[in-house]
């Protein structure tokens, strides 16, 4: 209609200038697009007629001015409008107008002159190079305008070949910089555009720029952006790209082929690994676009010869039929693994058996092969990355079992897969976890599985690529952090590898890297046997050609005594042999003044040891200077060198004490003469001392390996004979040193040093008389500390006053671990520093005790010693000033032990002067670090039995800060444990648990909160609750029993903590599945004994209890037959709630024959036993009719063995019991109903079981958790018992089961009911069903993994946001049901609960009404929360909560990220203020009532609603812009 009016305006001869002025805008206008589409008309109309030549209308000059007023539209109206557009938001006004104007550009650019369209791409095309964060300026067009713009007026410019490759150049420059969102429409608006207004060979030379571009960006930035925008562009250009041609590939005439492109196939594979879902899914539609032309085409792909190197795709038509098999099964598996379910992908793993088994047989016809090998490493690439963890560890097992890799071809082709992608899955830890046919301490299959493939994989390969290949692997290991387990079996699959020279000095320093990366990992052992492995590694596969002694002991100090490379261990012993094995092989040093640089004397290990003492104790001579002390690190690796040699020789059969003489007589010498030469430097003696510190704690590791036993160790008694004759010129010294002559900042450190040599010395001689000594440092120490403190402290004063008290808690340490004796002199001595702490500062009626939590300031110095080492120590004070005052609750701890308050105190202000004594320990926990506190708490330990009865208050407060600053200890390992063990010897002191609630009713109750609280936390940290419960037991059950009177008082305090007693007798957490894998590695490693010098025994676990339950009760009964009445009274209870325990009463009754003889009235208590059972015969629960079934067989037996079955007792009953027992018996023709009739008489506690004949350690322990099928780390065998010291059997009590029956016994079959749907869920695994998303997360993932991609969701077209529910803190199961529907209607990612128990509580599943099949269901406990939600904001989580305070937003305005976490809080108290700083935002609900709470469902709901709707809202808008 628009063109017929528009020709019938023009076909009147009208007024153009008055038609132009009125269809124009103003400047500075915006225009309707209804006008802008008039002008577009009108001008559109004009070009008609303009560009038919039989006109006689227009005269030339005419013409011309019409064209120019089009000219001036476009410069005039449409481009400012187009700027003034760019300037705005983006809206739907905006698109449209855009759109209508560049149509108004489309059609005048054409009827202006032909440079016209070239000067508007020019103008523009500055625009399209605008950067994310730039906006366009004053006449500046957007990016998005200015590509609508070049698109309006490409058709006008391909006649211009320069200024088309210049419009090319910038859209291939735009899609390298600009936001990701504008990539897209650049590649489609500009690139598509462009080729379709060329034709023949400019389509080709275009196609093969953007060709070359983009792979030639591919591979100098070959990174993740990159393939994700190439593989855009290739796609959007596929139809151009991948059309068949009658020409071969290789013609030059032909369109370019990016088939023949190298690079071009490194995208597609770069694409397939792609963690972008629509990169992987447009490679894969990209490749199978090739193949599809290649078979149509039907010749070779590429022509041989082959220019390039490498190959990636080929096609031959000779094998069209097997290359087209092999790409169909390669698509089919790449796009199964998209389904990310290990039931959906497992059916097509054959597929890529056939796969690798053809490019196998393919490689083999033909080195040139058809198929490279790098194809298949896409596959496992891509489960490696799964979200799935089973479908990860599918494609890890898969890997291993490759049996190609045999082939050394095929080998070298994977070893930098093996290097990289494959090593960085392993770092997995749940990939180790131990297989479901698998006991606990066994090798998990996937380690001993790496174990053989490293093995076979390294003698695969060529053998000149092994050595290369390994330090790579060794490289890339080092390269990041590794936690425990992974690290704990790469090390031990690499120490499995064949012997060899692979290793150099690069790869002892590769080897050193790894080292530091177990240095991070918290659990000890497993650090320890990392280490073990990695050390046995080195051994094998070092090129000792290659490498110094001087490189070898330098990498053996990176190896932990305490840890690993300890003195007779077995790794210690191996060492030394391979030491000897390698004597006079090392690679030769290099000595300073051998000019030559090319040494030829092979070194033996003595010699190189006695070159290392002469040089290490080489030092210049002293120049006056302040000198720091020596690194230890020096000392650490000659002594270890020393020992090794010294043992070396000793097993050569050298005479132990000559070699260590001729070895250690530079440091004899040395030491000899530190007491008299006064001009021995200072450096040279702290070297000295640091060395036979070192000696003697690496020495007598031996002895400590063996738990203190005494050892022929020749070494060491050799070594402490050398020493003893030295031991007196040491003594003198460092006592000459201690008084008076420390006074400079780095003698805080040294005499740290000479007080630990000094402890050793008196721990090693404690025969020599020491008495002369202590009592002049006691004396001098009390001196300094006496003297009055300065105005304006000197650092010789401050000093001097650190060294006093470092030495006077070195010595009362000493006489509290007995190491000297308490005589009296020594107490004599000690008694003034017990006066002197206790003091009053003045004479004031208020007691304030002198030297209790004395600081110890900062010294003054001048602004030359606040730089260099010395500034470094001074800035370090506050260390200095913490270990002062640590120092004197190591003093007070003793002394209120040893000598208590001090005589001079008046009796009558004893417990005054006690009471600041705790107030200052109390303030004490503030002031001093937490990992120095120990002190403090043995100090409270004395103290807070004495006070409880009259200072209740301030006990309770110590108990509970103590507690606090425990708790802020969880997380470090090194420090928390002994805080714990103190803390529970202080709080729970065997004196405070023996108070009732009467006595100290506050401190009780404290204790009770505290075990409760200890109990919680061993939920996430094992082995807490064991340390209470030891503690505990020691004071109800001590070791050394006197009276009997006094351990029945004892014993009977354990009824005031009944709940600690209890919780011990059902105690076993339910360790989340990366603790359990800890727990499994740990005893791995505790069963491999002496190969691992790590090892330890770990045990924890939580023991099953039901069967041990009905056998209590059984054994209850027998020897208090009276309690009869009380367990009849147990079938009257709630039975709708406690079916399984009818079963358990039941299953009491059928072992009824050792129980009757014990009781009155026998046959009444046969009636009564028939009576309820007959009641439970007709149950509604099968189970529980099995059970009573079984129970009614048994008693009537009783009762027909009596011959009473026709008394008047059980007469009436006769009939009845004999047709249920018939019936019973004839459930032969039932099927099922047979079989389980069967098993439950066969069951062993049903059969061979015996409760009296079988009562032994071994049952409850061993046999009872076995034969019940419980997990095997819950059994503990009877041999463990015997290695305990402290067991004794006893006959009514023993060891072993004197009968063979149950041993001999296999676990039964017969599951009761509450485990009958597992069951169900077992039978159909094999099978394709609906999953259950949140079963296989809890079962198959790690807590923070489990949520699941939303197969199902997806399918049902449903939007499933980010939103992530955290409802942890929310107890009500009726809450949490209602939270759950909700969560599942609104498409929440997942809902976290502080427990999964949850879901099967009826009031839950009433409300949930099954959306929990459907939701994925974390188990976040509230002690974890923090963790949980600081994880989840470096996700990029925003922590939204529900909660009304000061900076809280409304719901109504409040813009929901897309990845929101909502928090909920207690029904009662809300969300924990330990909690609300982690959130990033509170909102709350505007409300207009009274009440001013909602209910916490209900509060969720309309969150999650308001985030449903804002994107579904915003999905919407996205998906019509996309269309639009």
């Amino acid at each position: 209609m628009n063109s017929v009016l528009i020709n019938a305006v023009l076909s009147g001869s009208p007024d153009y200038d008055v038609l132009f002025a009125s269809l124009s805008w103003p400047p500075e206008s915006w225009p309707g697009t209804e006008r802008v589409e008039a002008l577009t008309a009108f001008i559109e109309g004009l070009g008609a007629f303009l560009s038919n030549s039989n006109t006689t209308r227009f005269t030339a000059a005419k013409k011309q001015r019409i064209k120019d007023q089009i000219e001036s539209v476009i410069w005039t109206q449409s481009l400012p409008l187009l700027a003034r557009i760019s300037a705005e938001a983006e809206t739907l006004r905006c698109r449209e107008s855009t759109a209508a104007v560049c149509r108004l550009v489309s059609v005048c650019v054409p009827l202006c002159d032909a440079a016209v369209a070239g000067r508007v791409a020019l103008t523009v095309l500055p625009s399209l190079q605008l950067s994310e964060e730039e906006l366009p300026g004053v006449g500046r067009l957007s990016v998005e305008v200015a590509s609508e713009v070049i698109a309006a007026v490409l058709p006008s410019l391909s006649a211009d070949e320069q200024l088309t490759l210049t419009t090319l150049s910038s859209a291939l420059s735009c899609i390298k910089t600009l936001p990701d969102a504008l990539v897209s429409k650049i590649t489609v608006r500009l690139l598509l555009t462009l080729l379709s207004c060329c034709s023949g060979a400019r389509i080709s030379s275009i196609l093969k720029l953007i060709l070359d571009d983009l792979c030639s960006w591919h591979s100098t930035d070959r990174t993740p952006v990159v393939t994700e925008r190439a593989l855009l562009c290739l796609t959007a250009l596929s139809d151009h790209l991948l059309i068949p041609h009658g020409l071969p590939p290789s013609s030059s005439d032909s369109e370019p082929d990016p088939r023949l492109y190298l690079q071009f196939w490194r995208m597609v594979q770069d694409g397939l690994t792609h963690r972008d879902s629509v990169s992987r899914k447009r490679s894969l539609y990209l490749l199978k676009r090739c193949v599809a032309m290649s078979e149509e085409q039907g010749v070779d792909c590429p022509l041989p010869p082959s220019e390039e190197d490498e190959t990636l795709f080929k096609w031959a038509p000779s094998s069209s039929k097997l290359l087209r098999e092999f790409w169909e099964d390669y698509a089919l598996v790449m796009e199964t693994l998209e389904e990310n379910q290990i039931h959906v992908v497992r059916p097509v793993l054959n597929r890529i058996d056939t796969l690798i088994q053809t490019t196998a047989n393919d490689s083999q016809v033909s080195s040139q092969g058809l198929f490279h090998p790098s194809w298949l490493l896409c596959v496992y690439q891509r489960m490696f990355h799964s979200e799935n963890k089973s479908l990860m560890r599918e494609g890890v097992c898969h890997l291993l079992e490759l049996q190609v890799l045999q082939q050394p071809a095929f080998a070298l082709a994977f070893s930098q897969f093996i290097i990289g992608p494959f090593m960085d899955v392993l770092s997995e830890s749940s990939l180790f976890h131990k297989a479901a046919d698998q006991s606990v301490g066994d090798c998990p299959e996937l380690a001993a599985k790496l174990q053989d493939f490293m093995t076979n994989f390294f003698r695969s390969l060529p053998s000149e690529a092994r050595g290369p290949v390994l330090l790579q692997l060794m490289q890339h290991l080092g390269s990041k952090h590794w936690c425990a387990v992974p690290l704990l079996f790469i090390s031990q699959a690499l120490s499995k590898l064949s012997p060899g020279p692979l290793l150099g000095v690069d790869g002892l320093t590769a080897l050193r890297e790894v080292l530091r990366c177990t240095m991070i990992t918290h659990q000890v052992l497993l650090r320890g046997a990392a280490q073990c492995f990695l050390l046995k590694s080195a051994l094998c596969l070092i090129d000792v050609n290659t490498v110094t002694l001087d490189d070898f002991f330098s990498f053996l100090m990176h190896f932990r005594a305490d840890e690993s490379l300890c003195r007779g261990t077995q790794v210690w012993n191996q060492l030394c042999a391979w030491l000897s094995d390698n004597e006079g092989r090392f690679k030769p040093r290099i000595m300073d003044g051998d000019r030559t640089g090319d040494a030829t004397n092979k070194e033996t290990v003595r010699a190189y040891v006695q070159a290392e003492i002469h040089t290490y104790l080489r030092v210049p001579a002293s120049t006056g200077q302040t000198e720091g002390v020596p690194d230890s690190r020096e000392a650490d690796k000659l002594s270890r060198s020393i020992l090794l040699c010294v043992d070396m020789e000793r097993w050569r059969g050298a005479e132990v004490g000559n070699t260590l003489e001729s070895l250690l007589s530079p440091l004899l010498d040395t030491l000899s003469r530190v007491s008299t030469n006064i001009y021995l430097p200072v450096c040279k003696s702290d070297k000295s001392l640091q060395l036979v510190l070192r000696l003697l704690k690496l020495g007598g590791s031996l002895s400590r390996l063996h738990g203190g036993e005494e050892q022929a160790d020749n070494v060491m008694v050799a070594m402490k004979k050398l020493i003893f004759s030295l031991v007196d010129p040491i003594q003198e010294f460092i006592l000459r040193r201690l008084c008076g002559e420390l006074q400079e900042l780095f003698d805080v450190e040294r005499a740290e040093l000479y007080l630990c040599v000094l402890m050793q010395l008196v721990v090693m001689y404690s025969s020599t008389p020491q008495q002369k000594y202590f009592s002049k440092l006691i004396k001098y120490s009390l001196k300094i500390l006496q003297e009055p403190s300065q105005q304006t402290p000197s650092v010789a004063n401050q000093v001097a006053r650190a060294v006093a008290m470092a030495t006077l808690a070195m010595v009362c340490g000493l006489v509290e671990q007995q190491v000297v004796d308490m005589q009296l002199e020594t107490l004599s001595v000690l008694r003034p520093l017990n006066d002197f702490f206790y003091n009053p500062v003045s004479s004031q009626s208020q007691s304030t005790l002198g030297y209790f939590n004395k600081r110890l300031p900062k010294p003054q110095t001048d602004s030359s010693s606040e730089v260099g080492l010395q500034g470094t120590v001074l800035q370090d004070w506050g260390r200095t000033a913490a270990h002062f005052m640590r120092d004197q609750w190591i003093c007070l701890s003793f002394l209120i032990k040893a000598v208590g308050v001090p005589e001079s105190v008046e009796i009558s202000r004893v417990s005054e002067t006690l009471d600041s004594a705790l107030s200052c320990s109390v303030e004490a926990l503030a002031l001093l670090p937490s990992d120095l506190v120990l002190p403090v708490f043995t100090f409270m330990e004395t103290v807070l039995p004495q006070l409880i009865h009259n200072k209740e208050n301030l006990c309770v407060e110590a108990v509970t800060l103590s507690w606090q600053l425990v708790q802020g200890l969880s997380t470090n390992a090194h420090d928390f444990w002994p805080a714990l063990k103190g803390f529970i010897s202080m709080a729970f002191h065997h004196k405070l648990l023996k108070l009732t609630d009467a006595e100290a009713p506050m401190l009780i109750a404290a204790m009770k909160q505290i075990a409760a609280a200890l109990m919680e936390l061993s939920e996430s940290k094992s082995g807490v609750f064991s340390v209470l419960f030891q503690h505990c037991s020691q004071t109800w059950l001590p070791a050394g029993r006197g009276d009997g009177n006094h351990d029945d008082t004892d014993f009977s305090s354990v009824f005031n903590h009944i709940n600690i007693l209890t919780e011990a007798c059902v105690y076993g957490p339910v360790f989340r599945r990366d603790q359990r894998l800890i727990q499994d590695v740990q005893t791995y490693v505790g069963q491999l004994g002496e190969e691992c010098p790590a090892n330890v025994v770990v045990t924890s676990n939580q023991a099953s209890v039901k069967y041990l339950i009905e056998w209590m009760m059984i054994l209850i009964l027998v020897q208090y037959p009276q309690h009869v009445d009380s367990f009849w009274a147990c079938f009257s209870m709630d039975h709708e709630r406690t079916k399984t325990s009818i079963c358990t009463f039941l299953s009491v009754l059928v072992h009824f024959n050792v129980i009757i003889p014990l009781l009155k009235d026998q046959a009444v208590q046969l009636r009564k036993a028939l009576d309820i059972i007959l009641q439970w015969c007709f149950n509604h629960n099968f189970s529980v009719r099995l059970y009573a079934l079984l129970a009614l067989k048994r008693v009537w037996s009783l009762v027909e063995v009596r011959g009473e079955e026709g008394s008047d007792y059980f007469g009436g009953l006769s009939t009845v019991i004999k047709a249920c027992l018939n019936q019973a018996e004839a459930m032969q023709n039932t099927g099922n109903a047979n079989k389980n009739w069967i098993r439950i008489q066969e069951h062993f506690f049903f059969g061979a079981f015996h409760p009296i004949r079988d009562y032994s350690v071994e049952t409850i322990f061993y046999t009872f958790p076995s034969l019940s099928e419980l997990a095997d780390d819950e059994w503990i065998p009877p041999w463990k018992f015997e290695k305990l010291s402290c067991f004794s059997e006893s006959p009514t009590f023993p060891l072993r089961n004197p009968a063979p029956d149950l041993s001999q016994l296999q676990p039964g079959d017969w599951i009761q009911q509450d485990k009958g749907e597992q069951d169900k869920e077992e039978r159909w695994a094999e099978v394709q069903k609906k999953i259950t998303p949140w079963r296989l997360g809890i079962q198959e993932q790690e807590p923070e993994l489990q949520l699941v991609t939303q197969q199902r969701a997806a399918r049902l077209g449903k939007l499933h946001g980010a939103l992530l529910v955290v409802a942890s803190l929310i107890d009500k199961p009726t809450n949490l049901g209602g939270l759950c529907r909700t969560c599942e209607i609104f498409g929440a990612s997942a809902l976290v609960l502080d427990s999964l128990r949850h879901i099967s509580d009826k009031h839950f599943q009433s409300l949930s009404v099954s959306s929990e099949l459907w939701l994925p269901l974390l188990e976040v406990k509230p002690l974890e929360l923090t963790d949980f939600l600081q994880v989840k904001k470096s996700e990029g989580y925003c922590i939204v909560g529900v909660e009304q305070t000061a900076n809280s937003q409304s719901l109504q305005d409040y813009q929901f990220p897309e990845k929101t976490l909502l928090l909920l809080g207690n029904e009662r108290e809300g969300i924990p203020a330990n909690l609300l700083q982690l959130l990033d935002v509170c909102v709350e609900i505007p409300q207009q009532g009274v009440i001013r709470s909602l209910n916490v469902h209900v509060s969720a709901a309309l969150l999650i609603w308001e985030y449903t709707r804002q994107h579904m809202t915003s999905g919407s808008s996205e998906v019509n812009s996309k269309y639009n």
